[in-house]
């Protein structure tokens, strides 16, 4: 029986490498594959360990079954070959198919490694231009700024001149406007522009302007005399000049030093650069164009350098703002904001800024659903003064 078994074997062996001879080398493996092309390589997986009949050894009458084999080999051959040549086609197709899909996938990588670089310089260069453009703000406005200073330096100069260098008579101050008696102007006050607490708690942010200056403060206009009781709490030297003499006596009752008067007259008799500030609360507005101008120029002639002029009045932008100015019937003129920081600038004082106050509870103004709510409060209730803070060069 061994003979037996030993030439079964070699018959076999005989076909395994006919069959091997006949089909080509197998090519070498692809790299993994995706779910759908290892569908294609399990079948052909299996079908490749049928291209030669084997008998296994445990088999019942085994080598009988191979001498069969050997015997009957021609019967499958072309067979075996042709399903070979298959197996390598369509292995070859499901390479093909693994090296398009990997061209495929490195191409799309590739284009999306291009997007992100070209994304990238596109915000790269929206960031330079972002920053140019505000450099080239920041610098305008600082040239425009220093423009805007040598041009009111420049006309301070030439209103100097005008005033001092004319040929014609001297020009006479501006009469104050007529007033209602002192005693019932006195009980207008008291009724409706309110309280001296309320007034004073209104006039205290005015303070840190008001220290550490060249020269004693001037409250033109100080009426009640609210100003002048906060700076003497902070040991800041003040004065005030009253036109009123019932409040200009109330004041000094007081101990504070107070000057009955015209306050224009007042600032027309002290001499240059002796005052660290001119404040005038809700006065312009009694004054024609003439007496504002005129006031303007001798308090940036009587003010030290670094002097600071203090302006405030009924915001004239604010319609419901005039009600209160139309109360009053001793004031002559609303002064809108650009056109009191124009005469300043003109009158020679630099750093002009317009600083809006008193505004309205949000009671009293019109809920903003829109934006053009929001112009409508801007309009209709917006605050109802505006202060002028100016300054004298300190060169």
């Amino acid at each position: 029986m061994a003979p037996e078994r030993n030439l079964t074997d070699e018959l076999a062996e005989e076909i395994r490498a006919a069959v091997a001879q006949a089909s080509p080398p197998s090519p070498p493996r692809m790299p993994p594959l995706s779910v759908e092309e290892e569908g294609l390589r399990t079948p052909l997986a299996r079908a490749s360990e049928h291209l030669t009949p084997a008998i296994p050894p445990a088999v019942r009458l085994a080598g009988v079954k191979r001498l069969a084999l050997r015997l009957l080999r021609f019967l499958w051959r072309d067979q075996a070959s042709f399903n070979a040549l298959m197996l390598e086609a369509v292995d070859n197709l499901a390479s093909a198919m693994n090296v398009v899909r990997q061209r495929l996938e490195d191409s799309l990588d590739a284009e999306r490694q291009e997007r992100l670089s070209r994304e990238n310089e596109i915000a790269r260069e929206r960031e330079e231009i972002a920053r140019r453009q505000e450099d080239l703000r920041e610098r305008t406005e600082r040239e425009l700024g220093e423009a805007h200073r040598r041009a009111a330096i420049q006309d301070g100069r030439l209103a100097i001149l005008e005033a001092t260098g004319s040929t014609a008579p001297a020009a006479r101050w501006p009469e104050p406007p007529a007033l209602l008696p002192p005693g019932v102007y006195s009980l207008f006050e008291e009724r409706f522009r309110g309280s001296p607490g309320e007034i004073a708690e209104k006039q205290r942010s005015y303070l840190p302007l008001l220290k550490d200056l060249p020269g004693p403060v001037l409250d033109v206009g100080c009426g009640r005399g609210e100003l002048l009781r906060l700076l003497a709490a902070e040991g800041v030297p003040a004065l005030g000049v009253e036109i009123n003499p019932i409040s200009a006596s109330a004041c000094k009752s007081e101990g504070l030093s107070v000057e009955q008067g015209d306050g224009l007259a007042h600032l027309a008799s002290r001499q240059d650069g002796s005052l660290g500030a001119v404040v005038a609360l809700q006065v312009v507005e009694h004054w024609t164009a003439e007496a504002t101008f005129a006031f303007l120029r001798e308090a940036r002639r009587a003010l030290a350098p670094g002097g600071v002029l203090i302006a405030e009045t009924i915001n004239s932008d604010s319609l419901s703002a005039l009600k209160a100015f139309f109360l009053d019937p001793s004031h002559v003129r609303p002064v809108p904001p650009e056109a009191l920081r124009f005469l300043a600038e003109a009158a020679g004082f630099v750093d002009a800024t317009i600083e809006y106050r008193a505004p309205l509870p949000a009671g009293d103004r019109l809920e903003e659903a829109s934006p053009n709510d929001a112009k409508l409060n801007r309009l209709l209730f917006g605050p109802q003064d505006y202060a002028l803070i100016a300054r004298v060069p300190r060169a």
